[in-house]
C-alpha cells in the first residue's frame, strides 16, 4: 500500500501537517492535521509498504511504546486514510 497522492509533511508552529504537492494538489486540495505518529505514518506511506512494516518502523521510532500499543493506532489511522481514498492498496 502507499499514498494515492504525493504529500509533503511538515511541522509548523508545533503542529504537524500534510498537504498534497505537485500535480496531486489538484486531486486532494485539503490539509491533514496530524500528530507526530500520524506524520511518521504518512512519511512511511510515500513508498510501497504494508501495515506490519509500518508497525515495525514505529516500534523503532518510539521505543517507549510497545507493538501492542502502536498497532491499534496504525490500523485506525490507515482506515481513516482509506475512507478518504488516500491509500492505494
Amino acid at each position: 500500500m502507499k499514498l494515492a497522492v504525493e504529500m509533503a509533511v511538515m511541522e509548523l508552529d508545533g503542529e504537524w501537517n500534510a498537504v498534497a504537492v505537485g500535480e496531486d494538489s489538484t486531486k486532494f486540495r485539503g490539509m491533514l492535521r496530524l500528530n507526530e505518529t500520524a506524520a511518521d505514518i504518512i512519511k512511511l506511506l510515500a513508498k510501497d509498504t504494508d501495515e506490519d512494516a509500518i508497525n515495525r518502523e514505529l516500534v523503532k521510532l518510539y521505543p517507549d511504546s510497545s507493538a501492542d500499543e502502536i498497532a491499534p493506532f496504525v490500523t485506525e489511522f490507515l482506515d481513516q486514510l482509506r475512507k478518504a481514498d488516500l491509500i492505494i492498496e
